[in-house]
């Protein structure tokens, strides 16, 4: 249909452009006029030389010119019979110009146009972004917005896994728990999905793993028992529940899959540490080795002495909780851009990888300056804590819309390359602008 209405507006634009081509161009011109007015000229000319000359006499000179002027308006205004000239229409310069447009327009467009604008079946929609009233964008309201379209169109997989993430990101974990349940109906033998729901109803139920994340957890490792994620919190579900001698060999079968991964390995040393303790030396000692022939040799030798140890030396296998003791304080040059109930984000983030962080607590402006320590108790996810990372980077954020995302005009500070174990002092100091 496109092409169609493209042939008749070229062939609209060739009847408007060529038409004119084809006419000849009078030139009318009056011979004899023209032919008196120059001689008259000239006699003028001569005229007034001779009297620059004082060739003749003043009298003489105003006689003469006198005459010559009656004798022009005489012949001037005689009716003259005048002669018309045609120019001749070029065919050549019409066909080129007719054939010219359309290659030349057709070509173009189907490089550089789109013809599915024509089409209202096929035409892309601006997206209309919404704003707050100081013009930055309202994730809020953009998540609300999505999950409108998706009530309207619940086949969208993708857009649900989308959702679920927004939410986790904005730690509103029953929403999230609403979407992946939604995604989990369109994929029902995803363990991927079912981890993602699983993580999202036990942060919902701050931390506990048990009752349909185990469910969940438990399902997922069955279609993938490799599931480095499901390994991991199938070990903790199992530990919640009192069944450490089997989160132990659960977190055992994970180790060889993180061998590229140190900080992660030493994670889950430590939950098998801590499972240890709560075990009775008969238990203890009928737990299964560990597969360390999957290992790297360094961290199998590792892993092999660490198991030699029994109860007598379980506080040599256990290793404290990792913590960072930080200080917040706000800039006195910026305490006037703020108000007593603004929110502040503390948070402690990994180097490089996700953006999630590893430990976060949300304050008011009120309570600032203020002294808190960030440990595994406020990890977001299961599975990213702090004690799993030599070094992070630390940061806070005063914003005035409350939003766990950061956008432009929000207070912040950040400190890299934090090592675990230290104080560390922040003054927020800085407008954040991306």
């Amino acid at each position: 249909m496109f092409w169609i209405y493209a042939i008749l507006l070229i062939i609209l634009a060739l009847l408007i452009i060529l038409p004119p081509l084809f006419k000849k161009i009078a030139l009318e011109t009056d011979a004899r006029r023209s032919q008196n007015i120059q001689i008259a000229k000239e006699q003028l000319a001569e005229l007034e030389t001779a009297f620059s000359n004082k060739e003749m006499q003043q009298d003489e000179y105003l006689a003469r010119r006198d005459e010559l002027e009656q004798s022009l308006y005489s012949d001037v205004a005689t009716a003259e019979a005048t002669t018309t000239e045609y120019a001749k229409p070029s065919l050549i310069s019409t066909v080129f110009i007719a054939l010219m447009i359309p290659a030349i327009a057709f070509p173009l467009y189907a490089k550089y146009g789109n013809s599915d604008a024509a089409d209202p079946s096929k035409a892309k929609i601006a997206r209309n972004i919404p704003k707050k009233a100081n013009g930055e964008p309202d994730i809020d309201a953009m998540v609300s917005g999505l999950r409108a379209k998706l009530e309207a169109n619940p086949d969208n997989a993708e857009g649900w896994y989308m959702l679920g993430r927004s939410y986790m990101a904005l730690n509103r974990y029953s929403d999230a728990s609403y979407a992946y349940e939604q995604l989990l109906k369109l994929e029902p033998k995803s363990a991927k999905y079912m981890l993602f729901l699983a993580d999202a109803v036990a942060m919902k139920n701050k931390g506990d793993v048990s009752g349909r994340p185990a469910e969940l957890i438990e399902k997922a490792l069955e279609l993938e028992p490799n599931n480095v994620t499901g390994l991991w919190l199938g070990g903790m579900s199992l530990s919640q529940q009192g069944q450490d001698a089997k989160a132990i060999a659960r977190w055992n079968l994970l180790i060889p899959l993180l061998e590229q991964q140190p900080e992660q390995i030493a994670e889950v040393r430590r939950l098998i540490a801590e499972s240890k303790k709560k075990l009775s030396p008969d238990e203890i000692a009928n737990l299964p080795t560990t597969p360390v022939a999957q290992t790297t040799p360094a961290i199998a030798n590792d892993i092999a002495q660490k198991d030699t140890h029994k109860t007598t030396d379980s506080t040599q296998d256990a290793i404290a909780p990792k913590t960072i003791i930080v200080t917040i304080s706000l800039s006195d040059a910026l305490k006037n851009q703020t108000k007593a109930t603004d929110s502040v984000f503390i948070y402690a983030k990994a180097m490089a990888g996700p953006p999630m962080p590893l430990a976060a607590k949300r304050i008011q402006v009120k309570d600032l300056p203020i002294t808190i320590t960030l440990d595994d108790s406020m990890a977001m996810m299961p599975a990213m804590k702090l004690s799993a990372f030599p070094q992070v980077k630390i940061g806070a954020r005063i914003s005035k819309s409350g939003n766990a995302i950061g956008v432009n005009g929000d207070l912040y500070t950040e400190k890299k390359a934090v090592k675990l174990g230290t104080k560390q002092d922040l003054v927020i100091d800085s407008v954040l602008k991306k």
